[in-house]
């Protein structure tokens, strides 16, 4: 799995949607690398540090300063959230890792929710005993420079038919542009990885755990989940399968999704200097796909180039005889749809006309990625993807 460099800043950044530096630079830099399958960013400047490190640097008492929200009005919002999505579940067994101050504990308690215990290495460092129901986790993961093992401590104190419901802000659509500029890429925050939703069904998949997508929250659970977990991950929201489409090889490994249609409907391969890529020839190319059993499935087609301004964003997916408008995302175009139960099926990308352009780019649409594989060294991603 390979990485890039992403962007650099300095050790001060914090969330602020108004100035990322009220409180001066330390000016010490730190550089954030991004997986080039899932969009995972991550930092390994940080990688080395030991606890006695990260609550000295970052978890000390000028940490409200950077965060003014964690200590109680963020636990008390999710306390309310949870009480009313979980109503039905007060003798459930449920930890709260990543507790803070035990404010969420408390009010989870207090609303009826009895078997509720908190964790966290900083501020409640003994480990709980047994295992629970439920494991719930606010805006924690990107604290990690190591998410991998962070869920598989949860997992170790989850049941084995048992569900982690978790808080997780998503990199925007527009981060490839904005890049370090993004409010949430805050290293004095301790914010060391950010994930998008491939990136986190990556990190569930690699564990086991089907992915649900809610609102403004996630849900980990395996296949056949308990009656606890179940109603838990169903008021979170539909299970999600991301599904990458590529244009079809022309060496080495299969892709995870490869088009069936002959090969006249693509032009030959080119490549950048990281990238192979290959444009389309045809006004409609379609996969002939598979994926896990799941609700909603995310359909995402990496895009190098378009042939002209607004043509990527004027496409259409269609699947099950749905057309759907495509969204633009990372460098992507993206769709989603309910499966009806279906595990695979024909998946048509209809672009318009492809005409005579500008460039005399003649027949020629979008140019799709043949794989995520880098054709260059660089550097292995710490990264939830395989």
């Amino acid at each position: 799995m390979g990485a890039v460099p992403f962007d650099r800043v300095d050790f001060n950044k914090y969330c602020s949607m108004t100035d990322f530096y009220e409180f001066g630079m330390a000016g010490v830099s730190i550089t954030y690398h991004r997986c080039l399958s899932c969009g995972f960013i991550f930092t390994e400047d940080l990688d080395d540090w030991p606890a006695e490190v990260f609550a000295k640097l970052i978890y000390n008492a000028d940490y409200v300063k950077v965060d003014g929200e964690y200590v109680h009005d963020r636990p008390v919002r999710a306390a309310d959230d949870f009480a009313r999505r979980l109503a039905g579940c007060e003798h459930a067994s449920i930890l709260d890792y990543g507790s803070g101050a035990g404010v969420f504990v408390d009010r989870m308690r207090a609303c009826g929710f009895k078997h509720v215990e908190g964790y966290d290495p900083f501020s409640s460092p003994r480990r709980p005993e047994g295992d629970f129901d439920i494991i719930t986790s606010f805006e924690v993961i990107e604290h990690s420079p190591d998410p991998l093992g962070t869920l598989e401590d949860m997992r170790q104190l989850l049941r084995p038919d048992g569900c982690i419901l978790f808080s997780q802000t998503v990199q925007p659509p527009d981060i490839l542009s904005i890049r370090g500029n993004w409010w949430y890429l805050a290293p004095r925050n301790g914010h060391v990885s950010t994930f998008t939703e491939e990136a986190l069904f990556e990190l569930g998949r690699r564990r086991d755990f089907g992915l649900h997508k809610g609102d403004t929250v996630y849900g980990f659970a395996s296949r056949q989940p308990s009656s606890f977990a179940k109603f838990a991950v169903d008021s979170i929201g539909p299970s999600l399968c991301v599904l990458r489409l590529l244009a079809p090889r022309v060496s080495l490994h299969a892709p995870i999704a490869f088009p069936s249609a002959q090969d006249v409907l693509w032009h030959p391969a080119d490549a950048t200097e990281i990238w192979q890529y290959r444009w389309t020839g045809e006004q409609t190319i379609w996969w002939d796909a598979h994926w896990p059993e799941t609700e909603l499935l995310q359909v995402r087609i990496p895009v190098l180039q378009e042939r002209a301004p607004g043509f990527a964003a004027a496409c259409e997916i269609e699947f099950a005889g749905i057309r759907k408008r495509v969204l633009r995302d990372r460098g992507e175009i993206v769709a989603e749809f309910a499966t009806h139960g279906l595990g695979s099926g024909n998946i048509a990308l209809h672009m318009p006309e492809h005409s005579e352009g500008a460039s005399g780019s003649t027949g020629r649409g979008l140019a799709i990625l043949v794989d995520q594989t880098p054709l260059q060294q660089v550097p292995d991603a710490a990264c939830a993807a395989p």
